[in-house]
């Protein structure tokens, strides 16, 4: 075994040119050392735009999930990190950081992403889970009063988001009571949704373990191995070249 051959990597495009990212994914697809599609969460535009579909399509023939981490919104040139504008501290700029998510998700299910790439998944890194609850009710609530603007959304909005996305557990709220938590994690099915994450080497934001002590002994296994083995398949697994 060739030193380092427990680690995976991650194929960086940038969505900004998505013809020379479809390039950068057909050149290492097939590389066993890689694992996912990475794209920055800022960006010019929402991510489920036509233009962006050649990047899913490549994602899909290589067997490989589209990974969002959060971070650089406001940035270079990228929206500003909230709807009405630059926010005046790092605080605040993290704290509204999963409103881009909810944007992401928002249209890539409006814009028929899942109904043209069905085996497509997407891991959202970094960006919590207790905003997802509220964002699959109303979505649902408006979809069914508007659903005749994008009848290719054929399925309630939720149920998109359920099958297609997947959270990570860096870093996970904690909760005022543990008993709000088993909760939350039932409403976005954590025992197939949620993935264990340690953040590896930076802990600013606190212990990876700590942060799901208080996940119920039935998830454990699954939110610590088992859908992370279901999210990414054998290569997970597999040597590296």
């Amino acid at each position: 075994m060739r030193p380092f051959d427990c680690y995976k990597g991650s194929i960086l495009v940038a969505q900004q040119d998505p013809q020379r990212a479809v390039e950068e994914i057909d050149r290492l697809g097939d590389d066993p050392g890689m694992v996912q599609v990475l794209l920055g969460s800022a960006g010019e535009a929402p991510l489920g735009r036509s233009s962006y579909h050649p990047i899913y399509d490549a994602c899909v023939r290589h067997g490989l999930p589209v990974a969002l981490h959060l971070g650089a919104e406001g940035t270079g040139t990228s929206s500003p990190a909230t709807p009405v504008g630059h926010p005046s501290t790092y605080f605040e700029w993290y704290g509204a950081l999963p409103q881009s998510y909810m944007a992401h998700i928002s249209s890539m299910v409006t814009e028929g992403v899942f109904e043209r790439f069905p085996t497509l998944k997407v891991a959202l890194y970094e960006g919590g889970v207790f905003w997802l609850p509220h964002l699959m009710w109303r979505f649902d609530k408006n979809w069914k009063a508007q659903r005749s603007e994008t009848p290719w959304v054929k399925r309630p909005p939720s149920s998109y988001i359920l099958d297609h996305f997947f959270s990570t557990t860096y870093p996970l709220e904690a909760t005022p009571d543990p008993k709000h938590l088993p909760g939350i994690l039932d409403i976005i099915q954590a025992e197939r949704t949620l993935l264990f994450s340690s953040n590896y080497p930076n802990w600013e934001y606190g212990d990876p373990f700590d942060m799901v002590r208080d996940v119920p002994d039935g998830l454990r296994r699954r939110v610590l191995v088992d859908n992370a083995l279901a999210v990414y398949g054998d290569r997970l697994l597999r040597p590296n070249r």
